[in-house]
Formats: C-alpha cells, sequence, structure tokens
C-alpha cells in the first residue's frame, strides 16, 4: 500500500495460487477494493508476466467492492500453479481523521479474502506500507497488530527514503480478513483529503 502525498492509496497486489490437482481451472480471480472511487480502466494486471485484459468490475462475484480479473488463455490448471499480480494506480477517499484527536491522519488497510470453501491450508501474508514521502521515521506510529501476527511492523526506509511498516505472517489463513493500520502527521497530505469515516470505512473490504 503506497499512502501518496495527495491523499490518494496505490495499490499493488500480488498473489500465488497453488491449483488443487482435482479442483478447476482458476480462470477468474476476484479482488476485493477498498471503496468505489477507483478508475477501472487504469487498473493493469498479469499472471506469470502475461498480461490480463479482462479487468472489471462488472464481472465481480465476491463481496463490496471489486473487479473481477479474467486470465482466460492463461488460466491456471489443476495441479500448477501461477503468479498473479494487479496494480491499481488511484484510490480516493483512503484517509481519515485519526480517532487520537491530534494533527493526525489516519490510514487502514485490510486484505482481501477468499470464500473458505475455495482454500485449504496455511498461507503466507504480507503487507507493507509505504508511508507518504516526507514523513520521518520518528513520525507515524502503527496501530495494533490482529491476533496470531507480531505486535509491532518491521520499519525501514524503502528505495525512495519513505518509511515502511511490513508485517508479516507465514501461517494466515486466506479466507480470513485481516486489518492494518498507521497514523502520520496530516500535514503530509492535504487537508481536503481528509475525510470524516462512516461505519464500516476504512481502506479495506466489507
Amino acid at each position: 500500500v503506497y499512502w501518496q502525498e495527495d491523499g490518494t492509496a496505490s495499490l499493488a497486489y500480488e498473489f500465488i495460487f497453488t491449483n488443487n490437482p482435482s479442483a478447476s481451472p482458476i480462470d477468474y480471480v476476484d479482488v476485493g477494493l477498498p471503496n468505489r472511487n477507483f478508475d477501472e480502466g487504469s487498473i493493469t494486471a498479469d499472471v506469470d508476466g502475461k498480461p490480463i485484459t479482462d479487468i472489471s468490475r462488472s464481472g465481480y462475484q465476491g463481496s463490496g467492492t471489486g473487479v473481477a480479473l479474467g486470465l482466460g488463455g492463461d488460466a491456471i490448471r489443476p495441479g500448477q500453479s501461477g503468479r498473479v499480480h494487479m496494480y491499481v494506480p488511484v484510490i480516493r477517499d483512503v484517509v481519515y481523521k485519526d480517532s487520537e484527536g491530534d494533527d493526525y491522519a489516519s490510514g487502514v488497510f485490510a486484505t482481501p479474502w477468499f470464500g473458505s470453501e475455495y482454500m485449504t491450508g496455511a498461507t503466507d501474508i504480507m503487507v507493507i506500507f509505504h508511508l507518504p514521502p516526507g514523513v520521518k521515521p520518528e513520525e507515524p506510529r502503527w496501530h495494533g497488530a490482529p491476533s496470531g501476527w507480531p505486535s509491532e511492523p518491521e520499519t525501514g526506509l524503502d528505495e525512495d527514503g519513505r518509511v515502511t511498516y511490513t508485517w508479516a505472517n507465514p501461517d494466515a489463513r486466506g479466507y480470513v480478513q485481516y486489518e492494518f493500520g498507521a497514523s502520520f502527521p496530516s500535514s503530509y497530505v492535504p487537508e481536503s483529503a481528509i475525510t470524516s469515516p462512516g461505519i464500516g470505512e476504512s481502506l479495506g473490504v466489507t
């Protein structure tokens, strides 16, 4: 999750699917998105490096809001594995006034999930926040992690010098939605981009 200086967010998803030998081909992947405020035409995706051109809101069959990725001739066959990438360059209305009541803004991300009837075993999940450009390492704060995850993220800097928070759990469940959050001084994003959250609103899938 890239929290941008204009108050929007960009999302880079990577999924590695291993299809059970007795299963049907994985020909569509429903990916939940935070809200409806994205441009369907700007989303790009690929499977094993081959571009996915069938990307649509209308085909999405999951809960809440998202897009369907049609893998077409590159469907992941039974007994095979495939790597699916998806990039969403702009999602609006994702930064909120922090609940602490100080001059901080807050961003929350909830992982996409798939129905338990479609999955077996554990999955290795990693979530990386790239905080807005200019935020100093001592300024932001992370929110409490979900049960079963490390209580604190790994902190660092990316190649652009942006503060990163990384949460990882090799024994997570792909049918569970996990929520992560971080707060940073509101001065790093435009005041007009900070919204007051309604019930259930966050950068997550509902």
